[in-house]
């Protein structure tokens, strides 16, 4: 009780205190606004690691506000509701001088009209609140973290997670049976491992990036910040949220195969206090794929609120809807796959499809209680439907045959999940704390259930259809109905979580990020099929430890440990059993060291090199027959090089390479022995992206990715060959407020497979694709 009555004082001991020490511009500025109710935007990136003298006496803001900026380069300026924005102070230009006689008067009219873009800040910039508790900038996180913002977003037109993630170096997109987002981070393959503003999206469905500011790329395992899951890395999405400036955006795109697609991004300030913001998708799209077809549309509607007491309240709601053909790819033959035109359809693609629906709801609260002390929360509760189902190839018969077969599966989840932290900034002598508390709840609700394809105009039960491998799509009467072995279970799965971290600078030069993790974890498991009911309960502790050097104001040097742990239930909730249920989780141990050069916008460089060990593996015992036990089954190593330079005024380069190695250590089964090398694991992989001003208005772009050969699955019998793909684009910018995207995927229209999902499912690369988009502000 005395706590809180502390926390309660704190905000009114703020507000009579006359003088605001000098400190972080965050700081000061926050204590600014809760002393003298002003309202002030400022973009996080301009404020981090910038000191302030502070203010002797408050006075107004027209006199306060140059005094707390001295020095920073930074300027407020007041807005129209009367409040204010933060700014880079613009730096003013020579006047100049008057045109000399009429000949240069008429040159001066006909110089073509030029449409100047701001220049976005250094990636290096950003603050991330994903890998480090409390937020962190890039340069001060000590873990590899890839960071791709809207613009690039849509400047590559990257229309799905596997169109980004293959320019992320260290992660590679997988076929998720055709009807989710997969993704292998360092080696190891996901599905469940995606966020939604730091809070679970585990629920395996095809996201979308319409209403998405930012898209965070972890690598390596992070368990004390974000609890269970998370073997090799995650992908946090974080949403637009509404803001106190006017917002206009549309997007219109037309492909090949029929591709429709628009978006809009709207929203204002009612008030001083109160603002809104809309976002929504609709695209109805073929594909290269015969009979393939994609449906989905999306609305997010956003509020937020504040005051001038540092209180900020933002909600959001979305519903989500997306339906499309079940793509399985293609089988393969004599360790390759098989020789196909890229546009055929393996199966039965009128029987092959899935869909998701989803309503989810966010609440965000930010109050600052004094000037160095912060208090925020989140609830998120969201609702899943899921279904899919195909017939699909499993393999060949011989040389002239595919064996088709068909299943399908139902997946209903609820997610509700609440986070409240406080973030404190002491500074102790020379040190200087940044430290941050909190607690996170969960509770997921899940049914599963899975049937089987019946051919039933071939007989009784005939669950398994030849057909000839030129003729590979087919059209039977199909059912699903359960078999005797198809699962059906329903889970109930509540977490409840402390943390504690530090980010202790030493000085200047030397900083440490420290935490610990406690957490309960329990589910109950009822396998519905064998009437059986199952409980695990896990109390993990999760440490992770990082230092950072830096001995250059343009170089970071880090190295750090962490770990991540996976439950015996399952990433989706549905793999419990008597024989795991009391099994310690599975472990991954990280260790990291890494380099990021900072020069402005001439070169930002990032390094990271890594050990991954995963134990708690359940192996048969080679000793005592009919007995498991648990080893280190899997270890792998790697590198991962970004970077981005201006080489000149109309010259931009982004690239990212990766070299990565992981191999089974422990005999798993009879297809994933000793010494296997793990699948979809490139040994290198390279992505480009080369942007040239050509002339006012006009620019052109050219996109390389490419990898080495990788194997479909740990029976390392099926090898996807390497490749190399050119992608160009060419925008042009018709007014000041509308552009003009051609873009052409798969310039030389080269046959390539993509990814995989087993040794026969293996999805092809697309063929020459090309499409025109229109980007309108208003």
């Amino acid at each position: 009780m005395k706590k809180l009555s502390l926390l309660l004082l704190l905000p009114s001991l703020a507000m009579a205190a006359p003088v605001i020490p000098a400190g972080t511009l965050d700081q000061v500025l926050r204590a600014w606004m809760l002393a003298s109710g002003a309202l002030l935007t400022a973009d996080g990136r301009l404020t981090h690691g910038v000191d302030s003298p502070g203010l002797a006496d408050i006075s107004s803001p027209e006199r306060d506000l140059p005094r707390m900026l001295a020095g920073t380069g930074l300027e407020a300026v007041r807005q129209p509701d009367g409040s204010y924005l933060l700014r880079a102070m613009p730096v003013a230009p020579l006047p100049p001088a008057p045109p000399s006689s009429e000949a240069e008067i008429q040159a001066l009219d006909r110089l073509p009209e030029i449409v100047a873009h701001a220049e976005p800040m250094s990636l290096y910039d950003a603050v991330s609140r994903f890998a480090v508790k409390g937020g962190a900038a890039l340069r001060d996180t000590p873990q590899a973290l890839t960071i791709v913002e809207a613009d690039q977003i849509r400047d590559r037109s990257l229309l799905s997670m596997d169109d980004l993630l293959a320019y992320v170096p260290g992660v590679q997109p997988s076929l998720g049976e055709g009807n989710r987002d997969n993704a292998v981070f360092r080696g190891y393959n996901s599905s469940a491992d995606f966020y939604l503003n730091g809070m679970r999206d585990d629920v395996q469905y095809f996201r979308d990036f319409y209403n998405i500011e930012t898209v965070e790329v972890l690598k390596g395992p992070n368990a004390m910040a974000l609890g269970r899951g998370g073997s090799g890395g995650a992908v946090n999405r974080v949403s637009k949220q509404a803001q106190w400036r006017d917002i206009g955006d549309a997007d219109f795109l037309l492909g090949e195969w029929r591709q429709r697609r628009a978006s809009v991004d709207v929203g204002t300030a009612l008030n001083p206090q109160l603002a809104w913001r809309l976002n929504a998708v609709d695209e109805n799209s073929g594909s290269f794929r015969n009979g393939a077809w994609l449906k989905r549309y999306g609305i997010t509607p956003a509020l937020a609120w504040r005051d001038g007491a540092a209180t900020l309240v933002q909600a959001s709601y979305e519903h989500f809807r997306d339906r499309r053909s079940t793509d399985r790819g293609v089988p393969s033959l004599n360790g390759r796959p098989v020789a196909s035109d890229p546009s055929t359809f393996f199966g039965d693609p009128v029987n092959s499809h899935n869909g998701v629906e989803i309503d989810s709801l966010t609440l965000r609260l930010e109050h600052q209680l004094a000037p160095a002390l912060r208090f925020s929360s989140q609830l998120h509760y969201a609702v899943y439907d899921k279904y899919y189902q195909n017939v699909f190839p499993g393999g060949m018969e011989d040389s002239t045959h595919v064996r088709m077969l068909g299943y399908g599966t139902r997946t209903r989840r609820s997610n509700l999940f609440y986070q409240a932290g406080v973030d404190a900034t002491v500074d102790s002598g020379t040190l200087r704390h940044h430290l941050s508390a909190g607690i996170e709840l969960g509770r997921q609700r899940a049914d599963n259930a899975r049937t089987t394809g019946y051919f039933d105009t071939l007989g009784t039960d005939v669950r398994f259809v030849s057909v000839p491998l030129a003729q590979p799509t087919f059209d039977l009467p199909v059912s699903f109905r359960p078999s005797a072995t198809d699962m059906a279970n329903a889970s109930t799965a509540t977490n409840a979580a402390l943390y504690l971290q530090d980010q202790l600078t030493l000085s200047p030069q030397w900083q440490v990020v420290a935490g610990l993790r406690a957490e309960r974890l329990d589910v109950a498991f009822r396998d519905i099929r064998n009437d059986l009911q199952l409980a695990s309960h896990d109390r993990p502790l999760s440490p992770r430890m990082g230092v950072i050097y830096r001995p250059l104001p343009q170089l970071t040097l880090y190295a750090s440990t962490s770990k991540a742990y996976a439950l015996r239930v399952g990433e989706q909730l549905a793999s419990l059993t008597l024989a795991n249920q009391d099994l310690a989780p599975e472990i991954v141990r990280n260790r990291e060291v890494g380099a990021r050069w900072e020069d402005g916008d001439k070169l930002s460089a990032s390094l990271s090199v890594y050990q991954l060990r995963r134990a708690n593996v359940l192996v048969a015992d080679p000793v005592n027959t009919g007995e498991n036990e648990l080893v280190e089954g899997q270890r792998g190593q790697g590198a991962e090089l970004e970077l981005s330079s201006r080489i000149t005024s109309g010259w931009t380069i982004n690239a990212g390479y990766a070299w990565q190695r992981s191999r089974l250590t422990a005999t798993q089964s009879a297809s994933s022995q000793t010494g296997a090398q793990m699948p979809y694991v490139p040994r290198q992989s390279l992505s480009l992206w080369s942007t040239h001003t050509l002339a006012a208005g006009l620019e052109g772009a050219l996109g390389v990715i490419a990898r080495s050969s990788m194997f479909s699955s740990t029976s390392n019998l099926v090898q996807l060959p390497g490749y190399a793909r050119l992608d160009a684009s060419l925008y042009y910018q018709i007014t000041p407020h509308n552009r003009l995207q051609l873009r052409v995927e798969n310039l030389f229209d080269r046959g390539y497979y993509a990814s995989s999902y087993n040794d026969n499912n293996i999805s092809p690369g697309t063929p020459r694709a090309v499409r025109i988009s229109l980007h309108s502000r208003f």
